[in-house]
């Protein structure tokens, strides 16, 4: 582009990209420029070049409450400021269209809260967030507790770690906390508020998309969904992950409408704080850097507010977490014969266990095969149409545009999964992980309902009522028996309430699950695994009076069908411990034992005098140590 020079009349060079390079605007506009180029530069060379795996854990550990919490604030502020926006959104809508919003929304949300108690869904995975926002919390440093202790009345942790789970969701766990105290419930009631959220910013995206019977249909396919809900009372951070996409890809098309720099600013902070979500999200920093270009050619010229120079700067605490995990072996769950998590061979067993997942419609499943059967279908069509139209991309919906991008993020993930050796789509433990998929499938819905509204009026509701089918008479009954067959959950609860009934002691527990259940409740405990070599300091503990008793929790399993039990290899405790037996109970097919140790026999003698006295002047380290 060129402008006419007022003196010469000849047309100046310096225009580009509607910008006067010569005037005063245009070397603002170059100064942010090279500060947001420098800022990018800073940004990877400490996120991932200059620090060792240790270090950029360690600066994790230290700082990243501060980096993140300071991102939090920042970003919050800026969402005050469109309050009047969302306050426009509300008066738009009718009286009728607000009141089946929110009669749909507290309908499904409702029978979610009352069909899914609150409980642990994926046992480690949430007790590792549960301990990290109580470090959050307590502390203001990033890690889980190994183990903790009373001491002079006060439960501290001995020995932290970082955790390869990103903390937004621990952090603001740990704000309900600060403001609460710490309750193992807020991080529950937490996702049970933000199930709701979800809902209408999913409406919020498909109103834009179609009227709002069409986007009421489409909000009904993707939220009448037992996975959905069953994340809802837990405490994992894939709720939080589903509302912060949606979040952005709202934020993405009301920048593509209004290309400004307040619409900037918090679309690239809602970015920064997606990208602490889930490990994965760290793709929509690439496609939220595809919309804001998109924005730049849509109001033809260059938009760079001051915020946004400091954005690369707030990712670098994902930068130093990702190079900490990528140094960090150990974390990648790996099993013995794998030295990498991704490889070509898990692909297409991978796609088999996928196409499993959502055309499954037995009550063994938690996916939601209405909106399968209809997104698939949809997203198909309009993929094929998008591909032959693909020249007319300049002139397409901001909604649709911003959708568009960002869900090559989505897919990219999708893909990686799929790569993934263990990235099988019908294990329970993996099923959380399509969530954002059905995104895509919900705006597909939406987009066909639209398109073929003139030729089938009443299309949309045979929609809504088929996944309210669906839902009722086999979501809600997957999800019945995906919480009945997970027995470590509900062994633990069922350990803690015995505890919880005895008289209030000193105890230390040596456990056959994780001891994050125990450590949450304010209880010292140890894998049972290492009682054996740690029986000497419990003893000297419960002789000076640090511990009043000492519990141990066993799984005992019946070796035939005839009848008869006993105690699980992975279970048996060393023969110096005496047990008596205080409490068991029928947990599916196997006994629960809970035993009080009653007496820690001496070390046998050792043959060798040498050896003796050699471990006998070995210093005590801290995997020693109790």
């Amino acid at each position: 582009m060129t402008s006419q020079d007022p003196i010469t009349n000849n047309p100046s060079k310096a225009r580009v990209f509607g910008i006067d390079w010569g005037a005063a605007e245009g070397r603002d506009i170059a100064i942010r420029l090279i500060a947001f180029t420098v800022s990018g530069i800073i940004a990877v060379v400490l996120g991932f070049l200059y620090f060792t795996p240790a270090e950029a854990g360690e600066l994790v550990r230290r700082f990243g409450y501060f980096g993140i919490a300071a991102t939090f604030v920042w970003f919050a502020f800026l969402m005050i400021r469109e309050v009047l926006a969302f306050r426009a959104w509300i008066r738009a809508m009718t009286v009728l269209e607000f009141k089946y919003l929110l009669l749909t929304v507290g309908a499904l949300a409702v029978v979610g809260w009352v069909a899914f108690p609150p409980s642990y869904k994926v046992l480690y995975d949430e007790l590792v967030l549960q301990a990290t926002s109580w470090n959050l919390h307590k502390l203001r440093e990033v890690g889980t507790m190994v183990r903790g202790y009373e001491v002079e009345g006060v439960f501290m942790p001995l020995f932290v770690y970082v955790d390869k789970r990103p903390y937004f969701y621990a952090l603001l766990v740990s704000l309900v906390h600060d403001l609460t105290g710490f309750r193992e419930s807020n991080a529950f009631w937490f996702n049970t508020a933000l199930y709701p959220v979800v809902l209408v910013l999913f409406y919020a995206i498909g109103r834009r998309l179609a009227s709002a019977r069409i986007a009421l249909a489409g909000m009904v396919c993707f939220g009448a969904s037992p996975l959905l809900a069953q994340n809802a009372n837990g405490a994992g951070m894939d709720l939080l992950n589903l509302a912060m996409i949606l979040l952005t890809v709202l934020l993405a098309a009301r920048y593509l409408d209004r290309p400004q720099d307040r619409t900037l600013s918090l679309l690239l902070f809602s970015c920064v704080l997606l990208a602490q979500t889930r490990y994965e999200s760290l793709l929509f920093v690439v496609t939220t850097g595809l919309v804001v270009l998109e924005g730049w050619r849509r109001a033809g010229r260059v938009l760079l507010p001051l915020p946004a120079i400091f954005v690369p700067l707030l990712l670098i605490p994902s930068g130093l977490h990702n190079s900490y995990l990528s140094g960090m072996p150990s974390l990648w769950e790996l099993r013995e014969d794998m030295d990498s998590r991704f490889g070509l061979e898990y692909v297409w067993p991978n796609l088999g266990h996928a196409w499993s997942y959502l055309v499954n419609t037995s009550t063994g499943s938690l996916g939601a095969f209405w909106l399968s059967w209809c997104g698939v279908p949809a997203l198909a069509a309009l993929a094929f149409f998008g591909l032959k139209r693909w020249r007319e991309w300049k002139r397409a919906d901001s909604t649709l545009a911003a959708i568009g991008l960002m869900s090559i993020a989505v897919l990219a993930n999708l893909a990686l999964l799929m790569a993934y050796f263990w990235g099988q789509l019908d294990d329970p433990i993996v099923s959380r992980l399509i969530m954002p998929f059905t995104i895509l499938l919900g705006v597909a819905v939406i987009v066909v309902l639209a398109k073929i509204e003139q030729h089938g009026p009443r299309l949309a509701r045979w929609v809504m009522g088929g996944a309210l089918v669906c839902y009722f008479g086999w979501g809600l009954p997957a999800a019945r028996h995906h919480r009945d067959i997970n027995q470590l959950a509900t062994e633990l609860a069922w350990e803690q309430s015995v505890v919880a009934r005895m008289e209030p002691r000193s105890r230390l527990i040596l456990t056959d699950k994780t001891t994050l259940g125990w450590l949450m409740k304010g209880t010292p405990a140890l894998i049972l695994k290492e009682a054996g070599n740690r029986a000497d300091q419990i003893q000297f503990h419960l002789q000076h009076g640090t511990f009043d008793e000492v519990l141990v929790t066993q799984r005992i399993r019946p070796i035939s069908s005839d009848g008869g039990f006993e105690i699980d290899p992975r279970d048996r405790i060393s023969e110096r411990y005496v047990l008596e037996p205080v409490r068991e109970s029928m947990q599916g097919a196997r006994l629960v034992r809970i035993s009080r140790v009653v007496e820690i026999k001496p070390a046998p003698a050792v043959e060798s005098t040498d050896q003796s006295s050699e471990n006998s002047a070995a210093a005590p380290t801290e995997e020693s140590s109790v």
